[in-house]
């Protein structure tokens, strides 16, 4: 970026009025002060100091979930893990601002935390976005070039553009545990999904100033739902696939994406692998997860194993496309609570009953209801409608329908029953 003409004549003017001048001074333009349209600043740096450089790309962090629920193709984009910095000590905090919550200081000292000076800021080549700026209590970030570095125990980070002039700034993604009472952000901040810095498609939920913007249904649709959920999701391409020996049916995704965790606080892990990863599903799906979370959290769920969402296979024996054909259907296997408490449906389900011998049965009885009764799904199946559901809760968004309950009384009011699953 050229130097303003300013900054130029400045920089003139002290060396014509002290030739030997100290050269551990000198004025540089620094394009983290123009964000958001701002003016250039001047800033003192010692010789071997560098700024505006880019962050170093770290190692890639595997993704995508290879199991049966995964898009056919990966493009999710890694996250930043490079190795972590020491632990900072606590960076002081900033004048406070009357109108907002006190902070809870979660990331003191690191990208997305609350500032006063850069030097507040306890990593390599870190920067303060001021108060002033617009950001509220300052926000530490770092210069980035497509991914950032994360730090243990410390919110994920992510790069995106729209913060600084010529470069990707680094800055907190949405963090539901971190900070459970401002919607994964610190006081002043709201979750909003971005795109990556060079890498349009992939938008995570991160935290950004002010208020958020209501979604507007009629214009933006699902996207603008999710992005009102403060989803971390990348969209990815409609497959178009058909089931094997049917070319004739198509498993045609409307708004589809790669949702990642955790979703509203609560984490969704393939029951196969160790860790979540993202899961391929369209948008109307990745919005009712976002639902159900609210209800798991209620309960205390931290964690859901899951057996799948997309599938592009038809129902049983009929020529009907399942719903996870269409990415709208997921199959709920068990829920982990805060202490650690399992409820699994295959080991503690209870057919055909009310009156439950055991606390894990009536809870995820009542789990089953609540998410119909709340209208989280239109269909809910459980182990009481067929053997094929005995280790799982199968929900999904079938249009016009709504349903719970055993094989025959489906039968009884929807004629054939579409759920093979």
């Amino acid at each position: 970026m050229n130097r303003p003409l300013f900054l130029i004549a400045t920089s003139w003017l002290l060396a014509c009025a002290d030739p030997a001048r100290d050269d551990t001074l000198m004025v540089v333009d620094d394009p983290r002060r123009a964000q958001m349209g701002g003016d250039d600043a001047r800033v003192s740096l010692a010789p071997d100091a560098s700024i505006g450089g880019p962050a170093p790309d770290a190692a890639p962090r595997p993704e995508l979930d290879s199991g049966p629920d995964a898009a056919p193709e990966g493009d999710a984009a890694p996250e930043g893990d490079a190795a972590p910095d020491p632990e900072p000590d606590a960076a002081p905090d900033p004048e406070p601002d009357p109108e907002l919550p006190p902070d809870p200081r979660v990331n003191a000292g690191w990208i997305g935390g609350p500032c006063g000076e850069d030097q507040d800021c306890d990593y390599a080549e870190a920067f303060c976005l001021h108060d002033d700026e617009g950001y509220p209590r300052g926000m530490c970030s770092l210069d980035c070039d497509r991914v950032c570095p994360d730090r243990d125990g410390m919110p994920v980070t992510f790069c995106i553009d729209d913060l600084v002039v010529g470069s990707g700034a680094c800055v907190q993604r949405c963090d539901h545990d971190a900070f459970p009472e401002g919607a994964g952000c610190r006081p002043g901040y709201h979750c909003e999904a971005r795109e990556r810095y060079q890498e349009p498609g992939t938008r995570r939920g991160v935290c950004v100033p002010g208020e958020p913007p209501p979604p507007d249904p009629n214009e933006f649709g699902c996207f603008a739902e999710m992005d009102g959920h403060g989803l971390n999701y990348a969209q990815a391409a409609n497959n178009r696939e058909s089931p094997a020996g049917r070319p004739d049916l198509v498993c045609d995704i409307d708004g589809p994406v790669r949702l990642s965790s955790p979703i509203g606080g609560v984490d969704f892990q393939y029951v196969e692998h160790d860790s979540p990863r993202p899961m391929y599903m369209s948008c109307h799906l990745a919005n009712a997860l976002a639902d159900l979370s609210v209800l798991l959290r209620e309960r205390n769920v931290t964690t859901v194993g899951h057996i799948g969402t997309y599938n592009c296979r038809q129902i049983g024996n009929t020529d009907e496309l399942s719903q996870h054909g269409l990415g709208l259907a997921i199959d709920l296997k068990w829920f982990r609570t805060a202490d650690g408490h399992v409820y699994d449906v295959e080991d503690h389900w209870e057919h055909d009953t009310e009156d439950f011998r055991t606390a894990e049965g009536r809870w995820l009885y009542e789990l089953g209801q609540d998410m119909f009764r709340r209208r989280v799904f239109n269909i809910v199946l459980t182990p009481n409608f067929n053997a094929a559901h005995d280790n799982h809760f199968h929900v999904d968004l079938t249009a016009g329908a709504r349903f719970i309950g055993r094989d025959d009384v489906y039968h009884g009011h929807f004629g054939p029953n579409p759920h093979g699953d």
